[in-house]
């Protein structure tokens, strides 16, 4: 084996390449083609045709833009509602601690 050939680093792949593998192998009857074609391995592009799989169905489930802003509000919201909260419990911790130290104190 040339050295050149053992030091040889995985491709990385970008999403369009991704994609482009993933359409040929629809248009296709096997996978093992497919992957042969790409030089990818059957693992690896198992995982991309899930994660593709995964992904169309959310976008199937009629999560829209609009749905997701107001998500996104409604987590800041909460978020900052939970920060509210969360210095209300530091002050009334304070509160509480000082009350102990004076009433140590008498």
């Amino acid at each position: 084996m040339d050295t050149n050939e053992s030091k040889r680093k995985r491709k990385t792949w970008s999403a369009d390449e991704k994609i482009g593998v993933i359409r040929k192998h629809l248009s296709k009857s096997k996978m093992v083609d497919t992957c042969e074609e790409n030089k990818v391995s059957p693992v690896v592009f198992s995982q991309w045709l899930k994660t593709v799989l995964e992904a169309g169905r959310d976008a199937l489930l009629g999560t829209s833009k609009k749905e997701t802003r107001e998500r996104d509000r409604l987590i800041e919201k909460y978020e900052k509602e939970l920060q509210r909260k969360n210095a209300v419990i530091a002050e009334l911790s304070s509160e509480v601690l000082d009350l102990k130290k004076k009433s140590g104190e008498n």
